[in-house]
């Protein structure tokens, strides 16, 4: 019930199915029309190129705000092209599977597709599609370069906030490469599969995460607002990172050490571990559910103050709050999330 939301986000991963380079002549974006009985719905196909070579793609259903669909697969042999989705989207404000294949022709130039879509969950009759190669142009190495830098943002999910830092790369050609942090999982150094910028257009594909992002950079270079797509689309802006010192290690306070404690979670028990370092920066925490993962998760926030502690962790929108016993060897408090009260006593091991 608690610690199963330690990867909201971020860490529930799935791979997508790589194509190979063959295939590179429909890499880019394609657009067109899907025909539901005589309703034409605007569809888009974005398919990309990661920096081992291999392809991943995303589908969008324009007219009823569905972006970011992932492909499970690609093959293409001769001229025929064969998708496969199935993945979970958000649809009219619910949840649900998508399934279906999309088989199609390509034509000798390689820039038109005549295609059929067909949808086994939830089930739908075939419909034909159509769809041809857009020609856009990267970004100038310049605006390339211009991106370079760190980032930061805050990805708000119901009671979870995820900080993240994102790091871009250009190269002498202007090509971009970066990476993920995400510091309230303590997951650092995330790969991003692929990065392009076409005019003000950011574009982000994250396998590892199972995680798309398509943002819109300002005039200035000094903000990127846009949409993180990992089984619902969130709103995700990014400004200019400050540089930040490292901290370093402080005077231990009397609070210092590792903590643990039996967390009743709906008739489950979990151990979980508290561990506390006085930094030059005020005091730092990070817990473990060894029952669960090995993962040390860090704080968001601790305050200890007139004989309680409190701990934050936005990553799982959980607070624990406590009396700190005159012997400095327990802490009685209170787990809390969701609106879920736990009991949990800590002590000091």
């Amino acid at each position: 019930m608690m610690m199963k939301k330690f990867a909201l986000i971020l860490l529930s991963a799935v791979t997508l199915s790589p194509v190979c380079l063959a295939q590179a002549p429909i890499l880019g974006d394609w657009e067109g029309t899907l025909d539901a009985n005589g309703t034409p719905f605007r569809v888009a196909w974005h398919a990309v190129a990661a920096q081992d070579g291999s392809v991943t793609s995303t589908l969008d259903n324009i007219d009823q705000n569905i972006y970011g669909i992932k492909v499970k697969s690609t093959e293409i042999r001769d001229s025929k092209l064969t998708i496969v989705v199935d993945d979970l989207i958000q649809a009219n404000g619910q949840e649900m599977n998508l399934r279906g294949e999309l088989v199609g022709t390509l034509n000798k130039e390689e820039t038109e597709l005549t295609a059929t879509w067909t949808q086994s969950e939830p089930p739908q009759p075939p419909a034909p599609v159509t769809m041809k190669h857009v020609k856009s142009q990267p970004a100038p190495a310049a605006a390339q370069a211009s991106i370079a830098g760190d980032w930061q943002g805050t990805l708000n999910a119901g009671q979870a906030q995820l900080r993240l830092v994102l790091h871009i790369t250009a190269g002498k050609d202007g090509a971009l490469t970066s990476s993920l942090d995400s510091i309230d999982q303590g997951a650092n150094g995330i790969p991003v599969s692929a990065t392009s910028m076409k005019e003000s257009k950011l574009s982000l594909t994250v396998d590892a995460v199972h995680g798309t992002y398509e943002g819109t950079v300002n005039k200035d270079v000094s903000e990127i607002d846009g949409t993180w797509t990992q089984t619902m689309p969130l709103p995700l802006k990014f400004t200019r990172a400050q540089p930040q010192v490292a901290a370093k290690p402080g005077p231990p306070s009397d609070v210092d050490g590792t903590w643990m404690g039996m967390l009743d979670a709906g008739g489950k028990e979990l151990r979980i571990l508290l561990k506390i370092v006085n930094m030059d920066t005020g005091l730092t925490a990070t817990m473990q559910s060894p029952d669960q993962s090995p993962a040390w998760i860090p704080a968001s926030a601790i305050t200890k103050s007139e004989g309680k502690l409190t701990v934050k962790f936005n990553a799982f929108g959980a607070t624990y709050e406590g009396k700190i016993a005159a012997d400095l060897k327990a802490v009685d408090g209170t787990f809390t999330q969701a609106g879920h009260e736990m009991p949990l006593v800590l002590k000091k091991i």
